[in-house]
């Protein structure tokens, strides 16, 4: 499946370039690079606004390098990220508004992320430029297993303009680590990251999390506000918060069980198309006997719909989308999973019926 796909050579060819020699021997370096390519193809076999097959594909490739070891600075470290996308949205045959594939994006190439980060003692650090709000606020652990995209973060703040994949946005954030087990995380983003400009009519999104996380558990608290969301009651502005928990309930030789809450909200009488997101669901690795790296996952994402959004559009109160998956380790670097998902009304509109989605991905990461 993943030969279909033209931009997996190029990344490649860029992932042999950008690693140095001493990498590719097998030694540690200053450098280090991770490809991944992930290609989907996802099919509405029924419901939804039609039936149909949508192959898309996501390609990302990752440079780090260690400023220290460098010899340029010490505490310092520079990150840069390229992504290669295409195929069209399989949502545009299910009709959904929380996006049931993550990967989902059209075509383009794009430098993603380009940060510098600067350690402030062992307890805090500093961090500069494009980055990606999603690779460290509201992140679940378990939920990133699923396909559907509101696992990886709540639509209600994925749908203000968030800087997220594939748009990461200039940025600035401070972290505190007090406690081995404690970390605080304050940021603030341009408000509209596609732009790379930073302009005051385009406000910022400042967003704040704290976490508490063991080896067995993780929770997480965040409140963020965007100044410039031209909002439902003709305010500019909207502010929300969210909470997330991963909890592994049991462990055995060769795997665990666990199970992942996530809850936002934003104001609601501002919020023009979704007010709170509710998500859950069961983690399972090692569930065959013999295949410790192989995951199962059930989970259940539910988006209440603005009132904004109901009266325009004579929707109904919510979106839920259940996803069954099982992600199959072929070895070091390759990996199936094939998912189910069923969509009762999608976009909250009371004329389409429940969508059936099949989806098979492919995982290919160096």
């Amino acid at each position: 499946m993943i030969s279909r796909f033209p931009g997996l050579p190029a990344l490649l060819l860029a992932a042999g370039l950008a690693m140095p020699a001493a990498s590719q021997a097998g030694e540690a370096s200053p450098i280090t690079t991770e490809l991944s390519y992930v290609a989907e193809s996802a099919r509405v076999v029924g419901g939804g606004l039609q039936k149909g097959t949508t192959n898309h594909a996501a390609g990302t490739l990752d440079v780090t390098l260690d400023g220290e070891a460098l010899g340029w600075w010490p505490g310092g470290m520079v990150f840069i990220e390229f992504i290669v996308d295409h195929g069209p949205d399989p949502s545009r045959h299910a009709g959904d508004i929380q996006a049931l594939s993550n990967i989902a994006d059209g075509n383009r190439t794009r430098l993603q992320q380009f940060w510098i980060e600067q350690r402030l003692g062992d307890a805090a650090s500093i961090l500069l430029g494009t980055h990606d709000l999603n690779s460290e606020f509201y992140v679940s652990d378990y939920a990133g297993l699923f396909t559907n995209s509101s696992f990886g973060i709540g639509p209600e703040i994925s749908s203000v303009g968030a800087s997220l994949w594939p748009e990461a946005g200039l940025a600035a954030r401070l972290l505190v680590q007090p406690h081995e087990h404690v970390s605080l995380r304050l940021a603030g983003y341009d408000g509209d990251p596609a732009t790379r400009q930073l302009k005051g009519a385009e406000g910022y999104l400042g967003i704040f999390e704290a976490a508490l996380e063991y080896d067995t558990a993780a929770f997480k608290l965040g409140a963020w506000k965007h100044s410039r969301y031209a909002a439902a009651d003709g305010s500019q502005g909207i502010a929300g918060g969210y909470g997330l928990a991963d909890i592994q309930l049991a462990d055995w030789d060769e795997g665990n069980l666990g199970v992942f809450f996530q809850y936002g909200a934003v104001q609601s009488k501002k919020a023009n198309d979704i007010r709170s997101y509710l998500g859950l669901g069961l983690h399972v690795g090692g569930l065959i006997p013999g295949r410790p790296d192989d995951e199962f996952g059930l989970a259940m994402a539910r988006a209440s719909l603005a009132d904004a959004y109901r009266q325009a559009n004579g929707a109904l109160a919510n979106e839920t989308a259940v996803e069954l998956t099982y992600r199959i380790a072929l070895g070091e670097h390759l990996a199936l999973q094939p998912a189910f998902q069923w969509i009762q009304h999608p976009s909250g509109d009371p004329n389409l019926s429940s969508a059936r989605v099949l989806l098979l991905r492919g995982e290919f990461s160096l």
